[in-house]
């Protein structure tokens, strides 16, 4: 019982990798009821370990971007990890809402085309870039 619950967990985790691969661009933020429209911020999950932070500054025309790994310490929930690359996590931090370099996020629904994430009480909704 226990070889097979852990063949199920193994294929549910590399079946939500498989899903998340790709780009995704944050469309809104939602806290306490309140409802904030984004297009300026990606997430890029590159590969079974690999992800990127990106943000565009519409100012500037320019992006700022930081790499990181993603983990998935249960079936519903990923791990986020900024790490110090091309720049220093503590200088990237202000440009979004993380309170630091690592979250879990809940995975409340993903499809092909939206994804919708759930962490420190805030709903984040994506669409498949």
């Amino acid at each position: 019982m226990v070889l097979c619950a852990l063949l199920m967990l193994t294929s549910c985790q590399k079946e939500l990798t498989k899903q998340l691969h790709g780009k995704w661009q944050l469309k809104t933020i939602e806290q306490a009821g309140h409802v904030s429209n984004v297009d300026t911020v990606w997430y890029n999950f590159q590969s079974e370990a690999l992800f990127m932070y990106q943000i565009y500054h519409v100012d500037k025309d320019s992006f700022s971007h930081l790499y990181g790994y993603k983990s998935q310490p249960e079936e519903n929930k990923i791990h986020l990890e900024l790490i110090s690359y091309p720049r220093p996590v503590g200088e990237f931090l202000p440009l979004t809402d993380w309170e630091d370099r690592s979250r879990t996020f809940t995975v409340e629904k993903i499809n092909g085309k939206r994804l919708v994430l759930y962490s420190d009480n805030k709903t984040y909704e994506f669409i498949q870039f």
